[in-house]
């Protein structure tokens, strides 16, 4: 809800590759933000198409609210889940004390409700916390044992449960596995158009795997300059004002390791990088 976003940066570098992280700022999706968030939501499924959104709100936000704002963009191609609420088992009491409208939605709204913080807690407390629940989500799920120690399948019911607590149907994959992988990177950096003129040639030449497609952005001698591989060619132009520097990489056998070092080195300070390792 502040201007500054704590975790968006954590996740990103924690998730790894596979994984791409929207931080929204200075709002509550909830409230102030709800037109901006569920904007958000159909920009990433047009434009990326993931297999799952993970929303995580601001633990100060009506989980309500946002389930009915993400009901009035579901279709046929965004199908909502059931939410799962993470309840504080050691401070959840003086939580229903202090905000109980916000106590008392999150629950309800639950298709969900997992203990935290409860590795340590009397089977009574839990008893009597599963029973404080209850008022509040009487049909919803409880986990009040550790979580880290709940069954993959657990896990993976997660992602396959509607709303309406029904279990989602696996369907058929309707792709093709090429074989393909991928190659992020951000903030790359070259000395000079030149070494970015020879390290696209190298590419073209197998040094990095067979890239069937690569383009982005790098900082080059201060400059902002794009890059594009397609059909055994390369071209580079000027970046547009505003942009920023990455470059993402598909091919097969992509030497991820050998792409990040190359452009790694730059932001260390080597002053180029020796071409002979990739030549053809």
């Amino acid at each position: 809800m502040g201007a500054v976003g704590v975790d968006g940066g954590f996740l990103s570098s924690s998730l790894g590759d596979g994984i791409e992280v929207w931080e929204m700022t200075q709002g509550c999706i909830c409230c102030s933000m709800k037109s901006d968030f569920a904007t958000s939501v159909l920009t990433i499924e047009n434009a990326l198409q993931p297999e799952y959104l993970l929303v995580e709100p601001t633990g100060v936000g009506m989980l309500g609210r946002i389930m009915d704002n993400l009901g009035k963009i579901a279709y046929e191609r965004i199908e909502i889940l059931s939410p799962i609420t993470i309840l504080d088992s050691l401070n959840c009491r003086q939580s229903a004390q202090e905000f109980p409208e916000l106590f008392a939605d999150q629950l309800a709204s639950a298709g969900t409700v997992v203990f935290s913080k409860a590795e340590h807690l009397p089977s009574e407390e839990k008893a009597a916390l599963e029973a404080l629940v209850r008022t509040y989500a009487p049909s919803a799920d409880i986990v009040s044992q550790p979580y880290g120690q709940q069954a993959a399948a657990w896990w993976d019911g997660l992602w396959r449960k509607a709303v309406d607590g029904t279990l989602l149907k696996e369907e058929p994959a309707d792709t093709i596995d090429l074989g393909l992988s991928i190659a992020s990177l951000a903030q790359p950096r070259m000395a000079s158009p030149a070494t970015l003129a020879a390290f696209l040639e190298a590419l073209l030449r197998g040094g990095f795997g067979h890239i069937v497609r690569a383009k982005g952005n790098v900082m080059v001698g201060g400059y902002l300059l794009r890059f594009d591989v397609a059909g055994g060619q390369y071209c580079i132009a000027g970046a547009e004002e505003g942009e920023e520097a990455k470059a993402v990489f598909i091919g097969k056998n992509v030497d991820k390791t050998a792409l990040y070092e190359v452009f790694q080195a730059r932001e260390a300070g080597t002053q180029g990088f020796d071409l002979a390792p990739f030549a053809a």
